[in-house]
């Protein structure tokens, strides 16, 4: 294979002084070897961890997606994978994924669970705290992120990619990742890279496109099962609000789409959110750390102490907490300090 992430690659033993040489093999041996990568390193995935769960070929009513991610916080990926070497990988790729994600959504939430134990994957129990009630709306809104895998990106694919993130609704994701494969005897070589991540990013802070109705202010503290919830979100809005300086352009908040979307608060106006509050399906008030959300700072070291205080691991996924869980002026401390932290 030529015109990839490994052309200009060369190798040769350690300690020779011979001459340099093209590896062995510089191509995957079929679609179905760059499957068996995804699944047994997600991570490669632009905004998955490398602790999400896997399924390959995972069955829908529009067919099998070649890999089927759920990551700990809840959230699907979808992934399908095409070969340069493959004439419908650009005429096809983009219907394919569309359509098992659409799929997935309309089969529900019960078929899902269904077919993922059917499919032998590790069980949905394990998710961590409110992965369960994310991954349930993430169905219900159709809220699944798309990722084409291919060996090389090309222009007509960054094409497509930019495309969609402009003219789908927010609940809607579009990346792809190349996956440049080489071998040279018993060493496998992968050159990753990606494409879509800050164009996803940027098109969930926008709240531009067409999906439903965005939250306001008013309809969040509406949403909540209890007083206290209300009174906890309501407090941490006046402390938003009561920030006098101005260090960023950012407005104070980002709201995302009623009712599974969350709402980013963005201290004094920095460009990056440290966290954002969601209401799970129980109307109780939750809390998310934000280092899975911006590719240009994901895993950043300024999230290390917001996670510490919330039991987490910033270099892994962030999942809910409850706020009635949490000293709210500590949280608060933490959150200011971590904005300060990864928008240096």
């Amino acid at each position: 294979m030529t015109d990839n992430g490994t052309a200009g690659l060369l190798v040769r033993e350690w300690g020779s002084d011979g001459a340099w040489s093209s590896p062995e093999m510089s191509a995957y041996d079929n679609e179905g070897h760059l499957q068996r990568i995804i699944a047994a390193a997600p991570e490669h995935v632009p905004g998955v961890s490398g602790e999400a769960l896997t399924v390959r070929e995972f069955s829908t009513s529009a067919g099998p997606a070649d890999v089927c991610i759920v990551d700990r916080d809840g959230s699907i990926t979808v992934v399908e994978c095409k070969l340069a070497s493959n004439s419908e990988r650009r005429r096809m790729v983009i219907g394919q994924v569309l359509d098992y994600a659409s799929a997935i959504s309309v089969d529900g939430e019960a078929w899902f669970r269904s077919q993922w134990a059917r499919h032998g994957g590790q069980p949905l129990s394990g998710l961590d705290e409110g992965g369960l009630d994310q991954l349930s709306a993430g169905i219900e809104a159709g809220r699944i992120h798309l990722c084409l895998a291919v060996d090389r990106i090309d222009a007509d694919l960054r094409r497509l990619v930019e495309y969609l993130n402009r003219i789908t609704r927010d609940e809607l994701r579009v990346t792809a990742v190349q996956l440049a494969y080489a071998r040279q005897g018993n060493l496998e070589i992968l050159v990753a890279s990606t494409y879509g991540g800050e164009l996803a990013a940027a098109k969930a802070r926008s709240g531009n496109s067409g999906g439903g109705r965005a939250w306001t202010k008013e309809s969040f503290l509406d949403a909540f099962a209890s007083e206290a919830d209300t009174e906890r979100a309501a407090r941490l809005f006046t402390l938003q609000e009561s920030l006098d300086e101005s260090r960023g352009s950012h407005s104070d908040f980002w709201f995302g789409t009623a009712p599974s979307g969350g709402i980013f608060f963005h201290p004094y106006g920095y460009r990056f959110a440290p966290m954002y509050l969601w209401v799970n399906k129980s109307g109780a008030l939750m809390a998310s750390g934000t280092w899975n959300n911006y590719s240009q700072i994901q895993h950043h070291g300024g999230f290390s102490s917001l996670a510490a205080f919330l039991d987490q691991d910033h270099t892994a996924s962030a999942p809910g907490r409850k706020v009635s869980e949490l000293d709210l002026g500590q949280f608060w401390t933490a959150a200011l300090q971590c904005a300060e932290a990864i928008n240096e």
